[in-house]
């Protein structure tokens, strides 16, 4: 049985991607990102939301002379990547633009707004907190002042039949973005995660008719409400040289190190350009085979994934949806967690590197990603290929057939 750890590995960073954010979803459960933040590696990183904004009810009325008295969207928290700590500003704007399925489904669209908010809020985030309203505490949730001039819109309809289905009052009302102020400060910031569907996921507006009691009004942002997510990282450029330039080509700078970051941030393409060579001398059995990755910057604010993907590279450069072969082996076997105590990752992918030397797959190499990255903001730094702390290699161990 033979031995090595010196199989070249040539590797560099790239930019993701397109990101496909239409109602994005993992196992079911629905979510929304709204933030921004500055990583100090990687630059600014905003995240903004689109969405339509729908009735609770079908032919809905809301009286003969109804007055605005006051109105809340609710986001209900899931969780934070970032420094929490920092103040935040959010902006609610009612949108003048359709959000058109076929056309508003990736992380680079946006569509127009009026730019009179109708809401917003400066807060510091509070993702674990329980929240106090409505005379009860109630779960981690982000409560967000909503003006009049929703209010009027609304109440104002004079077309009762816009009332009677989503179809009709979505042309009238085109929905809502709710749009974060870029943070400027290296090192604050964050994005926060909120889910929906969930009962308090929702605008809620009360009003009055003269000489009636106070009513309330809920609009829904259910998971069936068309939205799409807009990422903005501003092409990296408070992104350090390292990064940025790898980014616009320079792939040598790999040899020092390598940069992945989610929301169609980046990635990094991983190549083993002599692998497929080795069957010249003769058949070989791979009997192990194990990819190690350092980690290169531990923080505390950003902090690294806890897991990593390989995926094989399509003839047009692009990630391919599909899983290499040894990932469906036993997770705890295949790996790509992160291990705190030895700060690296690890993958053993000895199918894949059997399917290279016979042939079954070709020899394009492997993107490496952050895991759902359509929805996970979180950031990794590796040592490169020649770094003198570099672990990035890939262990063999096979066999010589006669």
């Amino acid at each position: 049985m033979g031995y090595t750890d010196t199989v070249q590995i040539n590797a560099y960073t790239i930019p993701d991607d397109s990101i496909y954010t239409h109602n994005i979803s993992i196992n079911n459960n629905y979510y929304v990102q709204i933030g921004s933040m500055y990583d100090p590696i990687f630059g600014r990183t905003t995240s903004n939301l689109y969405s339509k904004l729908f009735l609770s009810q079908t032919r809905t009325r809301f009286g003969t002379s109804p007055r605005f008295d006051s109105a809340f969207l609710y986001l209900p928290y899931q969780n934070s990547y970032g420094d929490t700590l920092s103040n935040m500003t959010f902006h609610v704007y009612a949108l003048t633009e359709s959000i058109v399925d076929s056309l508003n489904s990736y992380s680079y669209n946006t569509v127009s707004y009026d730019p009179a908010p109708i809401g917003e809020i400066t807060f510091q985030p509070k993702p674990h907190d329980s929240t106090y309203y409505n005379g009860a505490k109630q779960a981690p949730v982000l409560r967000i002042p909503i003006n009049s001039k929703f209010g009027n819109a609304v109440l104002g309809i004079q077309d009762t039949t816009v009332l009677n289905t989503n179809a009709d009052f979505v042309k009238t009302f085109k929905g809502i973005c709710i749009i974060a102020d870029p943070q400027n400060t290296p090192g604050k910031g964050s994005i926060l995660t909120f889910l929906m569907p969930a009962d308090y996921f929702r605008l809620t507006m009360y009003y009055h008719n003269p000489g009636d009691t106070l009513k309330a009004y809920n609009f829904a942002m259910s998971y069936d409400c068309p939205r799409f997510q807009n990422y903005n990282h501003y092409g990296y450029a408070d992104a350090i040289p390292q990064l940025k330039q790898q980014l616009d080509g320079d792939t040598l700078l790999g040899k020092q190190f390598l940069f992945a970051q989610g929301l169609g941030g980046a990635k990094i393409k991983i190549q083993f350009p002599n692998l497929d060579k080795w069957s010249e001398s003769g058949k070989i059995v791979i009997n192990d085979a194990q990819l190690i990755l350092g980690n290169a910057s531990v923080s505390d604010v950003f902090k690294n994934p806890s897991f990593l993907s390989l995926r094989g590279i399509g003839e047009n450069g692009s990630t391919s949806p599909l899983s290499i072969v040894d990932e469906s082996d036993n997770a705890a076997f295949y790996d790509g967690s992160y291990n705190q105590s030895t700060n690296s990752y690890r993958f053993r992918i000895t199918r894949y590197i059997q399917q290279v030397l016979t042939g079954k797959v070709r020899n394009t190499g492997l993107h490496l990603i952050i895991p759902n990255s359509s929805l996970v903001g979180s950031r990794l730094v590796l040592n490169g290929t020649s770094s003198p702390k570099s672990d990035l290699k890939l262990y063999l161990r096979y066999t010589k057939l006669k």
